[in-house]
């Protein structure tokens, strides 16, 4: 569907180092700090997330090869694993965003559906259903978005389970304005699981432009180069 390959162009060709929080907030909010990578690539996006806070799950990082496939080691392991296809339904530091929900991988879900056109948050959107493959691992049986004309972005999508019942809804709650060309990127996203009735929210505190060094995104590499940040531009 044209719509959806320009939402996937339309990402910033540019590689970011982001300073960014994730709070699952239940009885008790419980805070993470993460420096998250991307590569710049919009046709073929890797993004490595590390956690740097709270000292108990320091070290922990997450490799993700759009398209591909996810590498992840987790605190306390000197080598990382290949998350198997039904892993990445799992939530990822225990809140509500599982890891192919930070991958946003219905994205490139083979079948796109346009349903209607409307106008949500304040914006003009066109409304996008997409279902998975029939051998796709995910959780989900469908997934709705809503896909601003402007910007051409997804600003609200609603996940549904495989009995076709709501399970999670995302809101991007703010953007951020990367530079004077019109680049932005998404500066805050809320998830919440309506089922669980819990939410966990996604923010970018800083933001870096800059050459990354391309062992960062390499499966082999990325754990020992993902140990020492780049320098700041």
């Amino acid at each position: 569907m044209d719509i959806m390959r320009r939402v996937l162009a339309n990402r910033p060709a540019l590689s970011l180092w982001l300073e960014a929080d994730l709070t699952i907030q239940r009885r008790t909010a419980t805070r993470y700090d993460l420096n998250i990578f991307l590569n710049g690539d919009p046709h073929k996006l890797r993004t490595v997330y590390r956690v740097t806070d709270p000292e108990e799950a320091v070290g922990m990082t997450v490799l993700m090869i759009e398209g591909g496939d996810t590498w992840l080691c987790e605190k306390g392991k000197d080598e990382p694993r290949k998350l198997a296809p039904v892993e990445r339904a799992t939530p990822f530091l225990g809140g509500d965003f599982a890891y192919e929900d930070l991958e946003l991988a219905f994205l490139r879900w083979p079948s796109h559906k346009f349903v209607r056109e409307s106008r949500r948050l304040g914006f003009d959107c066109w409304v996008i259903e997409s279902t998975p493959a029939a051998v796709a691992a995910s959780q989900y049986s469908r997934v709705l978005m809503w896909v601003d004309k402007k910007y051409m972005a997804v600003v609200i999508a609603e996940a549904y389970d495989a009995k076709n019942k709501l399970l999670k809804n995302f809101e991007v709650k703010s953007v951020r304005k990367l530079d004077e060309k019109g680049h932005y990127i998404v500066g805050q996203i809320a998830l919440e699981n309506v089922q669980k009735k819990s939410r966990t929210v996604l923010r970018i505190r800083e933001d870096h432009a800059g050459p990354l060094d391309p062992a960062l995104f390499a499966p082999e590499t990325f754990l020992k180069n993902s140990a020492t940040p780049p320098t700041k531009p």
